[in-house]
């Protein structure tokens, strides 16, 4: 933030798209993953997001990329979705918080995309749930993220946006 800030004068959008998936048992998991997987799918957002609102111009996005899995729940998935789940929380908060200098603060949350974090396993699954049969692409989060970001979605704060091909409604 510091550094677009300094190269270009302002910041009008961030997107906070970093995120790690782990799919282990809950009597598996060690402390060290579960701080892991939150320091970089929820502290980090959060410190990005604090660090924003200090400099973002007036009528700035705020855009964090959050799983249609917390819609969903999934054995296995636990600390992931707690912690794209507190993401989702921040946006809400946030959104009240900043719209007074018309921020909006939005969550996109993409179903089943191909990208190198998905198992195939998800993957055939992901084409059995969705009602239009494919994966997301990359394009197709992108996007929805485009949208959000747009003068046109100046309306929206404190939504959750399923990019998910119909698998959350």
């Amino acid at each position: 933030v510091k550094d677009t800030v300094k190269q270009f004068g302002r910041l009008d959008i961030l997107v906070n798209n970093a995120g790690e998936f782990m799919a282990k048992p809950l009597v598996e998991t060690t402390e060290e993953e579960v701080d892991r997987l939150f320091a970089l799918n929820a502290k980090g957002p959060y410190f990005a997001m604090q660090e924003a609102a200090k400099t973002i111009a007036e009528g700035g996005r705020i855009v964090n990329i959050s799983t249609d899995g917390t819609h969903l729940g999934f054995s296995g998935a636990t600390v992931y979705l707690g912690s794209k789940g507190a993401l989702e929380q921040f946006t809400k908060g946030l959104a009240h918080e900043l719209a007074p200098r018309g921020v909006t603060v939005n969550t996109v949350s993409p179903g089943f995309t191909e990208t190198g974090m998905m198992a195939e396993p998800f993957r055939t699954v992901g084409i059995q749930m969705s009602p239009l049969k494919r994966i997301g692409l990359p394009k197709d989060i992108a996007d929805v993220v485009a949208f959000v970001v747009s003068e046109e979605a100046r309306w929206l704060t404190g939504q959750n946006l399923h990019a998910g091909g119909g698998v959350v409604m």
